[in-house]
């Protein structure tokens, strides 16, 4: 072996090195290349419940307003946790804080409300000389 190669020549009739097959020289056609992931889009009735119910949470200590967001944010996110079903919708998890923020709103605002009711019925019913 005096070549300057350290590999030892091939015999292309041995069968221990087979003959390769040919390689093209074009890449494979399109349609056999994945195509891109479908766009996912968020559900915007979801995002909006999650606000709201939010806002909920800190507005907890108005007297009617905040049953209403309350109501609002649990409607908003149950109609995004049915849209975020579907195929291509995602934001499932934002509309499930959305109701669980609505729900837990509700229970301090529902007593504000029995709060503010009473106070109210109070002043009118004595008026100023009880």
């Amino acid at each position: 072996m005096t070549s300057s190669t350290p590999y030892p020549p091939v015999n292309p009739d041995d069968p221990q090195y087979p003959a390769s097959a040919p390689v093209p020289a074009y890449p494979a056609p399109y349609a056999a290349m994945p195509g891109p992931y479908p766009m996912l889009r968020t559900s915007g009735l979801c995002v909006a419940g999650m606000v709201v119910g939010i806002l909920a949470l800190l507005g907890f200590w108005i007297p009617i307003g905040d049953v209403v967001l309350g109501l609002v944010a649990m409607g908003l996110s149950w109609a995004g946790l049915r849209q975020s079903t579907q195929p291509g919708y995602t934001g499932r998890g934002m509309g499930i804080a959305g109701l669980v923020c609505g729900g837990i709103a509700m229970i301090p605002a529902v007593i504000v409300v029995i709060i503010f009711l009473t106070a109210a019925t109070a002043v009118t019913t004595c008026g100023a000389f009880c």
